[in-house]
């Protein structure tokens, strides 16, 4: 059966990763790290406040910049741009102090490392759109917000494999 809205597929909140925007980076990793265990494949964490509100998405990817060193964040912004001649050659120091320094940095906050939430969807809302938002935002996860609370997840690989039951199936 194809599905055609949003709440059909979304991920409710209380099977998606989520933590507190006090978090550390070690919480970020126990949260994903457990997920794995269960079998469960998420690359995303929502970051929630104290009230509960969405304030962002942490991936795994900025889990493990939060853990660089200072000297590999050197002229840093906030999405890397790429490789200086310099950083393969100092990620070898790094390696020998790797197991003490990456559990000092995990005891960072998330909220500096979080991304920001580009786009939001209503539960009500056609797959279409989330399709068209998740596209045009470069994104591979949307928050579900209804009432101004998150209630769940949409992810691309859910809507991909909807467009896949329309295109694949006569």
């Amino acid at each position: 059966m194809i599905k055609n809205r949003v709440r059909d597929i979304l991920v409710p909140l209380s099977e998606y990763p989520n933590i507190r925007d006090t978090a550390t980076l070690r919480d970020a990793f126990a949260v994903l790290h457990d997920a794995y265990a269960s079998g469960k494949r998420y690359r995303h964490i929502l970051v929630l406040d104290g009230s509960g509100h969405l304030v962002g998405l942490l991936g795994i990817r900025d889990i493990l910049h939060g853990i660089f060193p200072d000297y590999l964040r050197a002229g840093e912004h906030r999405h890397f741009e790429g490789p200086h001649a310099e950083f393969p050659a100092l990620t070898l120091i790094w390696q020998e102090t790797y197991a003490t320094k990456s559990k000092e940095a995990a005891s960072k906050l998330v909220k500096s490392f979080m991304g920001k939430v580009r786009a939001t969807i209503k539960p009500d809302a056609p797959l279409t759109l989330a399709a068209y938002l998740m596209v045009i935002n470069d994104i591979s996860i949307l928050p579900v917000v209804d009432d101004g609370h998150v209630v769940g997840v949409i992810r691309m690989v859910d809507v991909f494999n909807q467009a896949a039951e329309v295109i694949l199936h006569d």
